[in-house]
C-alpha cells in the first residue's frame, strides 16, 4: 500500500523521470475537455463496464467479490494483490478468473470476465506476479486487457524500474489494431491539474503529485495513452481510490489509447461497494460497435444413466420389456429400421421416466455448485457478518467507545460466520468422502478430476482462431475460409501423390496411414 505523499511539483520534463521509458512520441495535442461527445451514438452501441480493484487478498472473498461485481454490473475487472500462489484459471459463479502469482503468497494479479465475455478469450499472457494480460473478442473487436500492480513506496528503485520496463514491453507487444485497456494499482499520485502532461492528464485529478505519479504520466505519454480517471469531473468520493487512517489518495487508474477516449463515457469510483477496508472499486464505461447480446442456448436435457442400478435398474428393465411386448402385439414392423426406431424411442422414454433427466446445462448451475454446502443457518450468519462490515466501513463521526463497539460487533459476527461455514463444510465433505470410498464412487472421482482439469484451462471453449500471421480472426466468413484452407493443406491438394508424382519406391510401401508396410519376416519374428 502506498501512503499519502505531500511531494508535488508544478511542471517537470517528462523525459527525465526515472529513465524507465526507452522512447517518447512527439508532442501530443491537449486532451479534450469534459462533456465533448461529438459523433457519439450511444443509442446504437453496446456498453461494456471495465473495473480495477486492489482487493487486498482473494482468499475468503471470492463469492463476496463476485456478488459485488454482479450488483455493480461490471463485465471485466482487473484485480491486484490477490496473494494466490502459482497461476491458473477458476470459475466463480457467473465469472471466470485468470490469475498470476508467485511461489509465495505475495502480490499477485488477476482478471475477472463475466458470462458474456469469458468464452471469447483468445490469448492469456502471464508475465510476472505484477503484470498479466487477457485478449478477448467483443463484437468483432479485439480487446487486450492488462492488470498491473506497481511496487509501492518504500521498495527499491531497481524493483520499480524493472516493473515499468516489463510493462513497457508488454504494451509495445500489443498490436495496434487491438483496443488496449490497462487497469491497476499503480501506486502513484498524478495530481489535480495536468501541468505539462495535457496529452495524458485530463485536468480532473485528486491530491498533489509525486515522483511515482510522474512516472505514470510519462509512461502514458510515451505510449499515447490517457488516464480515464482524470477526464471526468467528479466528487472527491468518486475520485479517491484508497482510504486509510482518515486520509484519501488516488493510486488506482484505468488507461486506454488516446484515440479511443471518445468511446469512454464515464469513469468513477463506486464508494458504496467495498470488500476491503482501504481500496475502492474503480469502473469505466466504454462503448463497442454493437450490443453484446446473449446467445440463444438450446438446452438439451440429458438422461441420468448414472442412476441405472439397484431397484431403478430392475424397474427400467421390466418396463421396457412390457412396452415392447405390447407394441409388438399392436404394430407389426415391416423392416429392420422400424424395429430399431421403435426400440430406441421406447428405451429413451422409459429412461426419462425411470432415471430422470438433468434440469439444464451444467453452466446454468455453477452458482449452486459453488456454494452447494451452504445451509440456511450459514447464509444468515454470513449476511449478518456482511452487514456488520458495512456498518464498520460507513462509521462516521463518533466517540472511540462507539467505534470500539461497532468493531466488536463485526468481529463477533465474523467469528460466528467462520465457525458456521467450517461446520457446514466438514459435514458436507464427510458425506462426499463416504460416497467416494464406495465402489460406485470410482467413476465420480474420475469425473471430478476431469472437470477440475478442464476448468483450470486458460481457454476452455475455443471460438476464434488465428491466421498465419498470428492475428485473431473474428468474422465468421473468414473463420470458415481459414478452416477450408487448413483442411485443404491437410488432405493433400498439394501432396505429390495426388498429382501422380509418387515414385515407385514410395508407392511400394504406401498405405492409408503413410507408414512403411510390415513384411513377413517382422510378423514371423513377432510371433
Amino acid at each position: 500500500m502506498d501512503s499519502y505523499s505531500t511531494t508535488s511539483s508544478s511542471t517537470s520534463d517528462p523525459t527525465l523521470t526515472y529513465g524507465y521509458l526507452r522512447s517518447c512520441p512527439p508532442t501530443l495535442e491537449v486532451g479534450r475537455t469534459r462533456g465533448v461527445r461529438s459523433g457519439s451514438r450511444v443509442s446504437t452501441l453496446g456498453k461494456t463496464r471495465v473495473g480495477s480493484w486492489n482487493i487486498g487478498t482473494l482468499t475468503g472473498k471470492r463469492i463476496e467479490l463476485v456478488d459485488t461485481f454482479l450488483k455493480s454490473n461490471v463485465d471485466i475487472v482487473c484485480v491486484q494483490e490477490t496473494r494466490w500462489k502459482g497461476e491458473g484459471a477458476v470459475d466463480i459463479k457467473d465469472y471466470r478468473l485468470w490469475y498470476s502469482g508467485s511461489r509465495i503468497a505475495r502480490n499477485g494479479v488477476g482478471i475477472f470476465l463475466g458470462k458474456l465475455h469469458k468464452d471469447n478469450v483468445v490469448d492469456v499472457g502471464r508475465f510476472s506476479d505484477r503484470i498479466m494480460s487477457v485478449s478477448l473478442i467483443i463484437k468483432e473487436e479485439t480487446f487486450t486487457v492488462i492488470s498491473a500492480y506497481a511496487p509501492h513506496a518504500g521498495l527499491s528503485e531497481a524493483e520499480k524500474k524493472s516493473f515499468w520496463e516489463l510493462l513497457d514491453e508488454v504494451v509495445r507487444g500489443c498490436p495496434a489494431d487491438h483496443r488496449l485497456i490497462i487497469g491497476g494499482d499503480l501506486n502513484g499520485h498524478i495530481g489535480v491539474e495536468a501541468e505539462g502532461y495535457e496529452g495524458a492528464h485530463g485536468g480532473f485529478g485528486f491530491g498533489p503529485r509525486n515522483e511515482e505519479g510522474r512516472s505514470i504520466l510519462v509512461f502514458a505519454i510515451a505510449h499515447e495513452l490517457v488516464i480515464a480517471n482524470s477526464f471526468f469531473k467528479k466528487r472527491d468520493s468518486q475520485l479517491a481510490t484508497f482510504h486509510s487512517g482518515g486520509r484519501c489518495t488516488q493510486i488506482d487508474f484505468l488507461l486506454l489509447r488516446k484515440g479511443e477516449l471518445m468511446t469512454c463515457k464515464d469513469c468513477k469510483v463506486l464508494p458504496a461497494f467495498t470488500c476491503s477496508s482501504q481500496h475502492r472499486l474503480l469502473i469505466m464505461d466504454i462503448v463497442t460497435r454493437g450490443r453484446v447480446g446473449r446467445r440463444a442456448r438450446v438446452v438439451q436435457h440429458r438422461i441420468l444413466w448414472k442412476n441405472l442400478h439397484g431397484a431403478k435398474a430392475e424397474t427400467f428393465r421390466a418396463t421396457v420389456a412390457d412396452r415392447l411386448s405390447v407394441e409388438g402385439d399392436n404394430v407389426a414392423p415391416t423392416n429392420v429400421d422400424q424395429i430399431w426406431n421403435r426400440m430406441t424411442s421406447t428405451i429413451r422414454e422409459v429412461a426419462k421416466e425411470t432415471l430422470g433427466v438433468t434440469l439444464g446445462t451444467s453452466r446454468a448451475h455453477k452458482s449452486s455448485r459453488e456454494s452447494w454446502w451452504l445451509s440456511d443457518d450459514v447464509q444468515t450468519k454470513v449476511a449478518l457478518k456482511q452487514m456488520r462490515f458495512r456498518e464498520l466501513i460507513t462509521f462516521g463521526e463518533g466517540t472511540s467507545a462507539e467505534r470500539t463497539r461497532v468493531e466488536e460487533r463485526y468481529k463477533e459476527a465474523k467469528r460466528e460466520a467462520k465457525k458456521a461455514v467450517a461446520i457446514a463444510k466438514d459435514k458436507a465433505y464427510e458425506d462426499l468422502y463416504r460416497k467416494l470410498d464406495s465402489k460406485e464412487g470410482a467413476n465420480d472421482i474420475y469425473r471430478i478430476a476431469k472437470a477440475r482439469e478442464r476448468r483450470g484451462r486458460d481457454l476452455v471453449n475455443v471460438k476464434y482462431i488465428k491466421d498465419e500471421a498470428g492475428q485473431s480472426i473474428v468474422r465468421e466468413d473468414l473463420i470458415r475460409k481459414r478452416w477450408e484452407e487448413n483442411f485443404s493443406s491437410l488432405f493433400g491438394r498439394d501432396r505429390p501423390e495426388r498429382n501422380g508424382e509418387l515414385n515407385d519406391e514410395v508407392r511400394e510401401y504406401q498405405n492409408n496411414w503413410f507408414c512403411k508396410r510390415i513384411n513377413h519376416e517382422e510378423v514371423r519374428t513377432a510371433l
